[in-house]
C-alpha cells in the first residue's frame, strides 16, 4: 500500500465525513507531530462588519458587549486598531496576508489575491506543525480561503450549520477548486450576484436557479425571528446554531489535532440586521449622535431618522453576537481548552450610519467603518492590558507568527503588536483605502486613499466621476466624530500628510501601467 502523508490523511478523513461536522473517530498523530504539542493553540474569531465605535467595550453608550467586556478583563485590548479596507475582500485579505491592499491587489468586489503572493498567508506562516482549520460564512472571504487551500487541513463550507440553503449549487460541489465553483455557480450560471448578468450562462441551470430563487428568496419568519432569519446571499441561519456548531467542532474534533489554528469568520453582525426576539427593542434610549451632512460621494441619501433606526437594529445584532460569543467562551473554558489557547477577537471592517450612508464598501472611509476591535487573550492571562497607540489589521500575521514560534517573514507590511514584542509608535503611518472600481492590474487612480498618523486622518478622494479630486483632514483625538475638516486651516499638517500620502501612492503605482 502506498504511504499516505499527514495532509492526504486529513483530506481523505474530511472527505469521508457526512454533513458539515467531523466524525468522532479520533485522529492518529505521528510521533513527530505529537512532539509539537507544546505549541499553543490559536483560535481566531472574526465578526463581520463589527465596528469598534458600536461596542460598549470601547465606551459606546449602549451596553452592546457585556461579554466582550468580561473577556477583556483577561486580555490585551487594542483601542486604536484599524482595518486597511472598508469591505470584506480587502479587509480580510490584508488581515490574512499582512499586506496592504495595493500590494496584495484584492481590492475589487469578490477579488482574489495576486497569485504570485498566495503563499504569503497566515496559514502557511504558522506551518504544517499546526493543524489548520478555516470556516467563514462570508462567500467573498471564502474565495480568499480557497486560494490558501494548500495551507489548510480543513476548510468547512460557508453554509455549515445553516438552516436553509437557497442555491442549487455551492462551492462545496467542486471541493478542489472552490473559487471557480463560486464564480461559475453563483455568477455565470445565475442572476443573483451583486452585479447581475442580463442572461445566465446556462439557460437550463440558470432558469432552474432563478425559479428556486423566487421561492427561496422569501424571508423566513418564525416566532423566534419575527424580522426573518439572518441571511447570507445563498443561505439563512440562526446565530445560536452557528456558534453552537463551532463550539462543538472545537471541543469534539479540533482538540484531537493539537496544536491547531482555527479561523472562524462569522457573518453577523453584518446586515440584514435580524436578531432573535429577545434582542429586539433592548435599546429604547434616544441616542444623541450628531447630524452630519450627506457626503457627495455617498451611494445613498438616507435620512437621519432612517440611519438611526438601522443603527439601533445593528446594535441589537452586536448584542446578540456578544451573547453567543459569551456562551462559546464559557463552554471552552469549562472544557479546559482555553488553558493552552490564544483567543483573538477582531473584525474585517466596521459599519457606517452617517452622511447619508448605511453599511460599508462605499467611497467613504470614516472611522466607524475602519476602526475595528482587537482583543487577544493569552493562555493563563489573568490581567487586562490596554494599548492605545495605532495598530493595524496587518499586524495580526507577524504577531501570530511569533506566537507560533516562527520567524517573522521579511515581506510582511505589518508589525508586532505591542504586548507581543512590538512597541507603541505614535508616529506610525497607516494607509487604509478603497478602490473597488479600479482595475487590479492598473495603477490605482480611482479610489479613496487614507493616511492615519498620530492624531490625524487624511482622506484623498481621487478619480470619482463628477467629483473633483479633494482632501479632508481630521484630528481624531479632538474631533472623534470627524466634523471639522482641517485641510484648509491646519496648513502645516495638511501639507506634510498630503506629501507623504502622495509619495506612498506613487510608490505603490510604480510597477503598474496607467489606465
Amino acid at each position: 500500500m502506498p504511504k499516505i502523508n499527514r495532509r492526504d490523511f486529513l483530506k481523505l478523513y474530511g472527505a469521508l465525513l457526512a454533513g458539515t461536522a467531523l466524525s468522532s473517530v479520533p485522529r492518529i498523530l505521528s510521533p513527530a507531530h505529537s512532539g509539537q504539542i507544546g505549541k499553543p493553540n490559536i483560535l481566531i474569531f472574526v465578526f463581520d462588519a463589527m465596528s469598534a465605535r458600536h461596542l460598549s467595550l470601547y465606551g459606546y453608550p449602549r451596553k452592546t458587549t457585556p461579554n466582550l467586556e468580561r473577556f477583556a478583563e483577561r486580555a490585551s485590548v487594542y483601542h486604536k486598531h484599524y482595518s486597511v479596507g472598508n469591505f470584506t475582500t480587502t479587509g480580510t485579505a490584508s488581515m490574512l496576508t499582512g499586506l496592504n491592499p495595493w500590494t496584495h491587489r484584492a481590492f475589487n468586489y469578490r477579488a482574489m489575491i495576486d497569485r504570485a503572493l498566495v503563499d504569503r498567508n497566515l496559514f502557511n506562516v504558522v506551518g504544517a506543525e499546526y493543524t489548520r482549520f478555516a470556516f467563514t460564512q462570508n462567500p467573498w472571504a471564502d474565495i480568499l480561503l480557497s486560494q490558501f487551500e494548500a495551507d489548510l487541513d480543513f476548510h468547512l463550507p460557508s453554509d455549515s450549520y445553516s438552516q436553509v440553503v437557497h442555491s442549487l449549487f455551492q462551492p462545496a460541489d467542486l471541493p478542489h477548486d472552490r473559487s471557480i465553483a463560486y464564480y461559475v455557480f453563483q455568477d455565470f450560471m445565475n442572476l443573483r450576484t451583486a452585479e447581475p448578468h442580463p442572461f445566465p450562462g446556462s439557460l437550463f441551470v440558470g432558469s432552474a436557479e432563478l425559479a428556486r430563487e423566487l421561492i427561496a428568496s422569501r424571508d423566513i419568519f418564525s416566532e423566534d425571528y419575527p424580522r426573518g432569519l439572518p441571511t447570507v446571499y445563498e443561505f439563512s441561519y440562526e446565530n445560536a446554531a452557528v456558534f453552537a456548531g463551532v463550539s462543538h467542532f472545537v471541543q469534539s474534533d479540533m482538540i484531537r489535532s493539537a496544536p491547531y489554528l482555527g479561523y472562524f469568520h462569522f457573518w453577523s453582525p453584518h446586515g440584514p440586521y435580524r436578531v432573535q426576539k429577545d434582542f429586539i427593542g433592548i435599546f429604547q434610549d434616544d441616542l444623541n449622535w450628531p447630524v452630519k451632512p450627506r457626503h457627495p460621494l455617498a451611494d445613498n441619501d438616507f435620512s437621519h431618522e432612517h440611519m438611526g433606526k438601522d443603527c439601533r437594529e445593528y446594535d441589537e445584532c452586536v448584542a446578540e453576537v456578544d451573547a453567543e460569543f459569551g456562551r462559546v467562551m464559557s463552554d471552552l473554558e469549562a472544557s479546559g481548552i482555553l488553558q493552552d489557547s490564544y483567543v483573538i477577537v477582531t473584525s474585517d471592517h466596521g459599519e457606517l450610519f452617517e452622511r447619508g450612508e448605511i453599511g460599508h464598501a462605499s467611497a467613504l472611509m470614516y472611522a466607524p467603518v475602519t476602526h475595528i476591535p482587537l482583543l487577544i487573550a493569552a493562555p493563563g492571562q489573568q490581567k487586562r492590558a490596554d494599548y492605545r497607540s495605532m495598530t493595524s489589521n496587518l499586524d495580526l500575521l507577524p504577531t501570530l507568527s511569533k506566537i507560533a514560534g516562527k520567524e517573522i517573514p521579511d515581506w510582511t507590511e505589518g508589525r508586532l503588536l505591542p504586548g507581543f514584542g512590538g512597541t507603541e509608535d505614535s508616529s506610525r503611518s497607516m494607509f487604509p483605502m478603497v478602490a473597488k472600481d479600479n482595475a487590479v492590474f492598473r495603477q490605482i487612480e480611482h479610489a479613496t486613499f487614507t493616511l492615519i498618523k498620530g492624531a490625524y486622518e487624511l482622506f484623498f478622494f481621487k478619480g470619482y466621476k463628477d467629483h473633483s479630486d479633494s482632501f479632508e483632514l481630521y484630528n481624531l483625538e479632538e474631533d472623534p466624530d470627524e466634523l471639522q475638516d482641517l485641510f484648509r486651516t491646519d496648513i502645516t499638517t495638511a501639507s506634510q500628510m498630503k506629501d507623504e500620502l502622495l509619495e506612498a501612492i506613487n510608490t505603490a503605482n510604480h510597477n503598474y501601467q496607467k489606465k
